[in-house]
């Protein structure tokens, strides 16, 4: 059993949507513990993740500001929910950017509602307008930036991970049995909403964004 949290089903439905411009040899930096969208990616030939702690078993441990790798190796780079845990983000996108192959894609993403997590490092929250300065800087040309979630699906992941925090439903099995079943309804109903919702003070809401950006 699972908690639904509409942040994840969105996340996962905007990576599928661009996952066929990941290809060759993909670096997947801060993957954790897990290679969650590994199986997204049809056509990256060697995939390779990076991240500072060994727990997770990385293929690489290394930091997203001093990526241990040649200039232009990569062909794409995929970072999700990351760049809110590094200090200097500019300087991490900057590397991102060395890496990468020319043509090479990256697709990233970030929030821009979340609770505080992986406490004291979080350090960020993003909107759609400092992306664009930040991919402009590091020397990317920004081909989308997509909004996830509107003001439903936004409340509604706040109200999901405020449970998660108080009840704790991965380590109290009574939790889980209440919660799953409950956060999957609420879920699919705030998605809904957004879809049905249309006016402007909805779309001023956002749990995040995904950007799809490529090396000239």
């Amino acid at each position: 059993m699972i908690i639904t949290q509409p942040d994840r089903v969105l996340l996962t439905s905007q990576i599928s949507r661009h996952a066929s411009k990941m290809t060759g040899r993909l670096l997947d930096i801060g993957a954790g513990r897990s290679r969650r969208y590994g199986s997204l990616f049809k056509a990256v030939t060697d995939y390779k993740t990076l991240d500072t702690s060994t727990a997770g078993n990385p293929d690489i441990v290394g930091s997203a500001e001093k990526i241990p790798l040649p200039d232009n190796s990569l062909d794409s780079v995929l970072c999700t929910q990351v760049l809110e845990h590094v200090p200097h983000p500019a300087a991490a996108l900057k590397e991102m950017h060395r890496v990468l192959k020319s043509g090479g894609y990256i697709l990233l993403t970030v929030p821009q509602m979340n609770e505080l997590h992986e406490i004291p490092h979080d350090y960020f929250r993003y909107t759609n307008f400092g992306l664009q300065i930040l991919f402009k800087e590091a020397g990317f040309t920004v081909e989308s930036i997509e909004q996830r979630g509107k003001y439903h699906a936004t409340m509604m992941q706040m109200r999901i991970r405020h449970l998660i925090d108080r009840f704790h439903p991965y380590e109290n099995k009574l939790s889980m049995f209440v919660l799953a079943p409950f956060s999957y309804v609420l879920t699919h109903v705030s998605l809904a909403l957004d879809t049905l919702v249309k006016n402007d003070a909805s779309k001023r809401h956002a749990i995040g964004w995904c950007v799809l950006a490529r090396k000239s």
